[in-house]
Parts: structure tokens; C-alpha cells; sequence
């Protein structure tokens, strides 16, 4: 796939308009869109597959926090205990 660039103007409302790319992308009236950050100059858009993109972010998060807890039983008894 050709790699295409088309410039976008944002208005004074932070209003962006697709039309220019509307027919290259086939994007039609309700179609959804996952808008990713890659860096602090590039976004990418991608056209869901009539997936919910809500479900999508809940699947995969961006942000992942790391709560070992090891034994969850152990866990368990702790709070029953107390």
C-alpha cells in the first residue's frame, strides 16, 4: 500500500475535517474509529471492523499496572480474618 499524506485544517473549534480523505478511506456515515497517540507527532487512525472500540480498549488497555498479589488465597484469608 502507497503511502499517502493529505493535509487536515483544524478550525477554531478544534474541528477536523475528513471529507478530503473520505473516498480514499471508504469511511461511511456511523462508521467507528480507534484513534492511537504513536508519538508526539503521529496518530493513527483505524477503521474498527464493527467491533466496539470500547470493548477493544478494555481488552487491550494502554496503560498496564503490574499487581502481583501472589497468593490469592492467602489474600483471602488476610481479609477474612481481619
Amino acid at each position: 500500500m502507497a503511502l499517502m499524506e493529505i493535509v487536515v485544517h483544524v478550525d477554531e473549534q478544534f474541528n477536523l475535517s475528513l471529507k478530503s480523505v473520505k473516498d480514499i478511506l471508504k469511511i461511511k456515515p456511523n462508521d467507528t474509529f480507534v484513534i492511537q497517540r504513536e508519538n508526539l507527532h503521529t496518530i493513527i487512525l483505524k477503521k474498527t471492523a464493527g467491533d466496539d472500540p470500547f470493548i477493544e480498549a478494555i481488552n487491550s488497555p494502554a496503560h498496564l499496572r503490574n499487581k502481583a498479589h501472589g497468593d490469592l488465597d492467602q489474600l483471602e484469608d488476610e481479609l477474612w480474618s481481619s
